[in-house]
């Protein structure tokens, strides 16, 4: 097992072009395979980078002989994706910008000895931009 090349892959219930417009639009990331239509679509930091996230239809996880989805939608955060950044408050105002809601502004935990703020994608998933320098 490779845990250090472990990569996210978010499963979209709602409405996949949303979601493709979301990354692509307001987070910058480069589509490298697939496109808004789905069921799968990889993305980079970089037109000539490698594929560092990717999104696929939760539909299609019937796919798999023995995968069943949970009878209910309504739980708890169990996951959150943490983005590190050299310049938190320059990544937080370009996205903002860009139309990115979030939780609240950056904040310095000092239990957790960073900065962090977070964001939601268009399925709900946790997102949180964090700097450990401090």
């Amino acid at each position: 097992m490779r845990f250090q090349d472990t990569t996210i892959r978010i499963l979209v219930r709602k409405n996949y072009g949303e979601c493709f417009d979301f990354y692509s639009e307001k987070l910058g990331l480069y589509p490298i395979w697939g496109d808004r239509n789905g069921p799968y679509t990889s993305f980079s930091i970089a037109q000539d980078s490698a594929p560092c996230f990717a999104i696929f239809s939760g539909d299609a996880m019937g796919m798999f002989q023995g995968y069943t989805q949970p009878q209910t939608n309504a739980q708890p955060d169990t996951i959150v994706a943490v983005i590190p950044t050299d310049d938190l408050d320059g990544d937080y105002a370009r996205l903002k910008d860009a139309g990115v809601i979030f939780l609240g502004e950056p904040q310095l935990i000092e239990d957790w000895g960073m900065r962090c703020t977070y964001f939601r994608d268009t399925e709900g998933n946790l997102f949180e931009l964090m700097d450990s320098t401090v």
